[in-house]
């Protein structure tokens, strides 16, 4: 990830968090923390991700962006071996709209898409410092 900054100037949200390959806004809407995310091309996707809590963003924002800075993460133990797992069954899974899951635990709720929702679901109910320690030591 090339160039990354985070900003509080910005037009259309409350924050944003931009690379050279990839972009996330964000901002509050309905009680809800919205991310609408702009790929390398410059297409923007709004509402890829709503989370109930900052706590909650935070930790999506610090293990999206570490799994796309380091692939290794992403094809490893942050991405495709949660996946494999499906569903963490410390939360209750309810389909929010088409291709999306929303994610309830005692940490919160997370509506993601279906891949998403199923890897971060066993990451939710860490705290902040324990996923950094996962993204710094692996």
């Amino acid at each position: 990830m090339k160039e990354a900054a985070a900003s509080l100037d910005c037009d259309d949200c409350d924050a944003s968090f931009v690379a050279t390959d990839e972009a996330y806004h964000v901002r509050q809407e309905a009680g809800w923390w919205i991310v609408d995310r702009v790929n390398d091309r410059g297409k923007r996707y709004n509402n890829t991700a709503q989370l109930s809590s900052f706590e909650l963003l935070e930790k999506y924002l610090i293990w999206t962006w570490a799994s796309s800075a380091r692939q290794d993460l992403a094809s490893g133990r942050l991405g495709a071996d949660l996946y494999a797992l499906g569903y963490s069954p410390d939360v209750t899974v309810h389909e929010a709209r088409e291709g999306f899951s929303k994610i309830d635990s005692d940490a919160g709720s997370a509506v993601l898409s279906v891949v998403k929702a199923t890897i971060f679901s066993h990451l939710m109910l860490k705290s902040v410092g324990e996923l950094e320690r996962l993204v710094d030591s692996a």
